[in-house]
């Protein structure tokens, strides 16, 4: 490197203009500010020439010129402050903009060249300097612990000597650079956003916040200049230089930064910044909706919302907005903490419904929460017994009604046969005894005190204790009509009270029988995958290298479907995987134990990456159309259903050497999109009727569908994807499944990180 002098850089250095530039020319090139590499591209005599620049501002034109420095550098050149150009590994070529207590930059790492921003904070000459340091370290740490895909992440940290502009210490962080604009220039620049976007961006703040505040971290100054919208629609939370932290020595907030700002600072946080919880970010949270919703500020300045008497009202400045947007901004903007929406998942559930809202659609259906867990077998006690003995051959019948009358005469009805009777009087207790699992046919009143016997099969369907259990309804007053909806939310069939012995009887042996049928079935199944089992164990031992082949040969066709659309090959590896993982847990619980056996979950494994296979056949301009489908697009669409599942049997018609694997290949491409509820296609099957490799399939599929970038869509977070899960997804996967997937959901996200795109 050619050798330039570097005298000590000053302010009050005392030389002339000329050595002052080889000074700042040396120290940009021991301090890295100009990258090794680059110089050593320069000619010789050009690195005499500038060398010899008459001053600071010929010095920076010339590095400009030649690109080895940046435009914030020559600024900084021509001011004769280098200081800080190089923190720590980083190199800094830009700024940002000014943060909570600090100025963020765009910067280099040193070796690598990857780009980062770097969050800096220098000596403002208050006495209270040394502490404000000590709370961005603070900050740093907290905001360190954060992994979640709506918080700029932190990278590093540190305190670069000597770095400020009189010589003091500069603390930094480093956080990853991400692309795009912050909320406040995109409405100004563009305007209010759809219904629609603002909340998915309000959804994805909500959603960061939710991972800070389980944190004990509050933001405190949540603001559309806070909000980063990035090229793919994903939304970025900045800037946690004012957050309240936990457990921090209560000196280290009374240092004069700036805590909030008017317009989006709630009452409280005007008061007393100290004194809030997460309300006061869902408050700001609200007002920056508003803004883009609008393209105004909710409370203007200087006095902000602690002079407001009401929220602003949405409906007024955005007369399209639907009501109920408008009530649940309202809920979160309110003055009062104590009516405001509680937490940041609170305001989540109330934003859910809008996400995908349109003026011809209007709201997806508002879902409920929660989803009834089934009862633990030891946490209740067992019901009483009558009747005969249980023989080791017989059948156990839940007798459920609240007339003692009615509960003899199905006894005495059942006593010659060879069934155990046990009896419960009304609907809490049915759901807890049937829960329980251990029965095989259940006799259920409609009309039960405290719970009815409509919700009591409603229950016991969504949770079934055991595969085939059939349920008789019972009633005396219930019409055809009633007696047929019955019937579809999962009833085997029902008797008319009054009814004679013969009757009950009948309807009982004939419920039994079929149950009996589909357990041979089942047991029939799995002796016949248990021997397949064995065959293909022998052929590998023989002809290992062939069975590695198929599943190779799986990949590579699944992959070269995924390449004509933004699915990718990590896809396909995490989709055998959530199968493994959720199958595998399923196995170990009473309503899957006797279907799921090491060959069953192998096979689906192997041939869940075929599931979109039909998907090489609908054109590109519908596969990877950004925009909602038209009807005719998502009819071509739904085809890849029926398309894969076809060219898939007939690959198996001429080489039915593989039946197994390709009959749960078939299943898994056909029936991978039906519902539960019988909403799905392309045969709209409901409940058991599904193939259950096909609702294993589904319910990876979706998870991983969530979590990853579409063309459509951003990518949502662990947590989002496992709300949309449970919350939001009522009526589409089997209830079973669904409990299954909330225990493992944790290995999902372990999964999706291993195996990344």
């Amino acid at each position: 490197m050619f050798p330039v002098p570097s005298p000590p850089m000053n302010s009050d250095l005392n030389t002339n203009e000329s050595d002052l530039a080889a000074a700042v020319l040396g120290k940009l090139l021991t301090t890295g500010a100009i990258p090794a590499d680059a110089w050593d591209q320069v000619p010789l005599v050009g690195r005499e020439a500038l060398a010899r620049q008459p001053n600071l501002h010929a010095l920076a034109d010339a590095l400009l010129t030649r690109r080895l420095v940046t435009p914030y550098q020559a600024g900084r050149i021509r001011a004769g402050v280098v200081n800080g150009l190089v923190l720590g590994n980083y190199r800094i070529l830009g700024k940002i903009g000014a943060g909570g207590m600090g100025t963020v930059f765009r910067a280099e790492h040193k070796k690598l060249k990857t780009p980062v921003a770097v969050k800096a904070m220098f000596a403002d000459g208050a006495p209270g300097h040394r502490l404000g340091i000590e709370r961005f370290f603070v900050e740093v740490r907290a905001v360190a612990a954060l992994r979640h895909p709506n918080v700029v992440a932190a990278v590093d940290a540190g305190e670069e000597p000597h770095a400020g502009p009189d010589g003091e210490n500069v603390p930094y962080l480093v956080m990853e650079y991400v692309p795009g604009k912050n909320l406040d220039d995109l409405v100004t620049n563009e305007g209010p956003l759809s219904i629609a976007v603002a909340c998915q961006y309000a959804y994805q703040i909500a959603d960061a916040l939710t991972e800070a505040h389980g944190y004990g971290l509050v933001h405190r100054d949540i603001k559309p200049s806070n909000v980063l919208v990035t090229p793919d629609g994903r939304v970025k939370l900045l800037d946690f230089g004012v957050a309240l932290l936990p457990n921090v020595d209560g000196r280290l907030t009374k240092d004069g930064a700036r805590l909030g700002t008017v317009g989006y600072m709630s009452p409280e946080q005007a008061r007393n910044p100290r004194d809030v919880d997460g309300r006061a970010d869902v408050f700001g949270l609200a007002a920056t909706m508003y803004f883009a919703l609008t393209g105004r500020d909710p409370f203007m300045p200087p006095v902000g919302a602690a002079a407001a008497t009401r929220p602003p009202s949405l409906i007024d400045a955005r007369p399209d907005a639907p009501p109920a947007l408008a009530v649940a901004l309202d809920h979160m903007m309110a003055l009062d903490p104590a009516a405001r929406t509680e937490t940041a998942a609170a305001a989540m559930r109330e934003l859910a419904p809008f996400l995908g809202w349109s003026a011809a659609t209007g709201p997806a259906p508002r879902i409920p929460s929660k989803i009834n867990a089934p009862i633990p077998r030891d946490a209740i006690a067992r019901p009483s017994s009558a009747g005969t003995d249980k023989s080791a051959r017989g059948h156990r019948i839940l007798i459920v009604d609240d007339e003692h009358a009615v509960r003899r005469v199905c006894r005495l009805a059942l006593q010659p046969e060879p069934f155990t009777c046990d009896e419960v009087t009304n609907g809490p207790d049915a759901v807890a005894f049937g829960l329980a699992g251990g029965y095989d046919l259940i006799l259920l009143d409609v009309d039960l005190p405290d719970l009815g016997g409509e919700e009591v099969l409603r229950k016991l369907r969504a949770h079934p204790p055991a595969p085939h259990l059939k349920i008789i309804m019972l009633s005396g007053r219930a019409s055809g009509d009633d007696l047929s909806r019955l019937l579809s939310s999962g009833a085997d069939d029902y008797l008319a009270k009054p009814f004679s012995v013969v009757q009950l009887r009948a309807r009982v042996k004939a419920a039994i029988q079929l149950k009996e049928a589909q357990d041979r079935s089942d047991t029939l199944t799995r002796h016949l995958a248990s021997a397949n089992s064995e065959l293909e164990r022998a052929l590998t031992a023989r002809d290992g290298e062939l069975i590695h082949a198929r599943g190779a040969l799986v990949l590579a066709m699944a992959k070269l479907v995924g390449q004509r659309s933004t699915e990718t090959g990590p896809h396909l590896i995490r989709i055998q995987r959530y199968c493994r993982v959720l199958a595998a847990a399923a196995a170990a619980t009473p309503a899957f134990d006797a279907r799921l056996d090491t060959t069953f979950v192998q096979t689906v494994e192997s041939a869940a990456p075929l599931h979109d296979i039909g998907k090489v056949a609908v054109p590109d301009h519908i596969l990877n159309k950004p925009g909602k489908l038209t009807e005719e697009e998502l009819e071509v669409m739904k085809a890849h259903t029926t398309i894969g599942a076809e060219t898939l049997a007939e690959v198996c018609s001429r080489y039915p050497f593989a039946t197994g694997f390709f009959h749960t290949a078939i299943e898994i491409a056909r029936h991978h999109h039906e519902r539960w509820d019988g909403t799905g296609y392309p045969d709209r099957l409901a409940g058991e009727s599904i193939p259950l490799s096909a609702r294993l399939v589904a319910i990876a599929d979706v998870y991983d569908a969530l979590r990853s970038r579409r063309v459509y869509k951003p990518a949502y977070s662990h947590q989002t994807a496992v709300e949309h899960m449970l919350d939001r997804s009522a009526g589409h996967f089997d209830p079973a499944l669904v409990d299954v997937f909330r225990q493992v959901a944790p290995q999902f996200d372990r999964v999706f990180r291993d195996a990344s795109d």
